[in-house]
C-alpha cells in the first residue's frame, strides 16, 4: 500500500483507488494500514504530498501554485495554511530560506517474510574485495548523544520520524562524499556514545 501511494502522489490518491488496486474494502485497507504503520492513511497521504512539495520548493525553480496544484492542495493558499502548520514558516520563506524542517519520510514496513537481521544464505557470500579511499576533510551536523552506546540504544531516546525527516531536509546541503545518515561512535572526556546525522564540508558554517 505504501509504495502504491508513492507511485500515484501526484495523481491525487483515493483509498477507494488504494482498496480497489490491493482487492480489499476501504474499511479493511484503512484499518490494516493504521494497525501496521501508526498512522491514518489521510494522515500519510497529506504528510507525503507537503513533503513532496516542500523539496520541490527547495529544488526547483516552479511557481509556488504550479507546486501547490502538482502535489494535491486545491491552491496555493491550501498549500500555504498546511506548510504554516507543519513547519511554522510559509512556502515563499522556505524557498528563500530553506531551513531544517522535519519532513514526513517514507515509512518501510517489513514484509511477513523478511526480517531486519539474517535471511542470508552463507553460501552465497563472495570474498571480500579491500581497498583503500581518500576522504576529504569534512564534519558532522547531528546528534551526539552520550547516553545511547549503539544504534538500536540511539532510539531509545529519540524519535527516528522526527531526525530522519529532518536529516532528508538538509539532503542539499549533504557532503557528497559522505552524504545523509550517518551513525557511528565517538568519545567525549573518555565516555563513549552514539552520534546520527548527516556529513557536510568542511566550511560549513
Amino acid at each position: 500500500m505504501i509504495d502504491w501511494i508513492e507511485e500515484h502522489i501526484q495523481e491525487n490518491p483515493t483509498l477507494l483507488a488504494l482498496s480497489n488496486h490491493i482487492g480489499y474494502s476501504p474499511y479493511y485497507c484503512s484499518s490494516l494500514f493504521h494497525k501496521i504503520s501508526g498512522i491514518t492513511f489521510k494522515n500519510y497521504l497529506a504528510g507525503r504530498r507537503l513533503c513532496y512539495a516542500a523539496i520541490a520548493l527547495r529544488d526547483t525553480t516552479d511557481k509556488i501554485i504550479d507546486i501547490a496544484l502538482q502535489h494535491g492542495f486545491s491552491s496555493q493558499e491550501a498549500l500555504t495554511r498546511a506548510f504554516v502548520k507543519a513547519y511554522g514558516c510559509t512556502p515563499y520563506a522556505y524557498r528563500i530560506n530553506p531551513t531544517p524542517i522535519k519532513l514526513s519520510i517514507k515509512y518501510d514496513v517489513l514484509k511477513p517474510n523478511q526480517k531486519i537481521f539474517g535471511g542470508i544464505n552463507m553460501t552465497t557470500v563472495k570474498e571480500a574485495n579491500i581497498r583503500f579511499e581518500f576522504i576529504p576533510a569534512h564534519k558532522y551536523i547531528g546528534i551526539w548523544d552520550l547516553r545511547a552506546k549503539n544504534y538500536d540504544d540511539f532510539w531509545k531516546y529519540h524519535n527516528c520520524d522526527d531526525i530522519c525527516g529532518t536529516i532528508d531536509s538538509m539532503r542539499k546541503v549533504s557532503f557528497e562524499v559522505v552524504g545523509c545518515h550517518q551513525a557511528g561512535w565517538f568519545y567525549e572526556n573518555g565516555q563513549k556514545g552514539y552520534f546520527y546525522g548527516l556529513g557536510v564540508p568542511v566550511d560549513t558554517v
